[in-house]
């Protein structure tokens, strides 16, 4: 299990490709726990969490998430559901569109670290026939299904994927406002030691040549 959250995050990965072990509920419960503390706006908890184990139901679904029919193999999928109205009382038109959506993608995101750290897989499925999967589910007009998840014990776990320097996506205090030296805002030690020991390098060397110039000199004046 991994401690540091920073290292959680770093080594999540998407997982499509699942082995058929058993997956306790305790363990799914806890999934699940973790995406109800995720914070929403004003706390409206707009969201509930469907969990699906049965074959048929996982394949139906798989199938209105556009043929990805690989999920099939995960133990369970939990779809997330919004209740937009919930928001919308409070804070109108954007709590509908918007802030329902950031509630739900904190609820799943809080799932996807605590299910790798449980040493599962999961995945953040959001390309699917909305209507298709109410269908299958019973899900209510004014409900959303906005995000589905799979869960299980990962078969394989692809590689590391590229991510931008941080350098690149940070800017400081207005749009496209660079930091003189990145490195030192964010306390790299790393790169400063590096750095470091370049400088003392290049002193060193630098001092040494010295030396050998000084030393050259005064033997070539001795053999004269």
């Amino acid at each position: 299990m991994v401690a540091d959250i920073l290292d959680l995050i770093k080594s999540r990965r998407t997982i499509k490709n699942f082995s058929s072990q058993y997956v306790s509920w305790e363990n799914i419960a806890r999934i699940i726990d973790a995406g109800r503390h995720a914070p929403s706006c004003g706390n409206v908890q707009n969201w509930k969490f469907i969990v699906v184990d049965d074959a048929g139901k996982k394949k139906a679904i798989a199938d209105a998430c556009y043929e990805q029919f690989e999920i099939v193999s995960a133990h369970c999928l939990i779809i997330i559901c919004a209740e937009p109205e919930k928001a919308e009382r409070y804070y109108g038109m954007r709590g509908e569109r918007l802030y329902t959506v950031q509630n739900c993608a904190a609820a799943a995101q809080n799932m996807l670290l605590e299910a790798h750290s449980l040493g599962l897989g999961s995945a953040w499925i959001g390309a699917f026939d909305e209507e298709a999967v109410k269908g299958v589910l019973g899900i209510p007009e004014e409900v959303r299904p906005q995000i589905i998840i799979p869960i299980g014990y990962a078969r394989d776990v692809p590689p590391k994927p590229p991510k931008y320097p941080l350098e690149t996506v940070v800017y400081l205090n207005r749009w496209r406002g660079k930091m003189r030296d990145f490195t030192t805002y964010t306390h790299d030690v790393a790169i400063i030691l590096e750095r470091k020991v370049g400088d003392v390098h290049s002193v060193t060397s630098s001092a040494v040549k010295k030396v050998v110039e000084s030393v050259s000199k005064v033997l070539q004046r001795e053999k004269k």
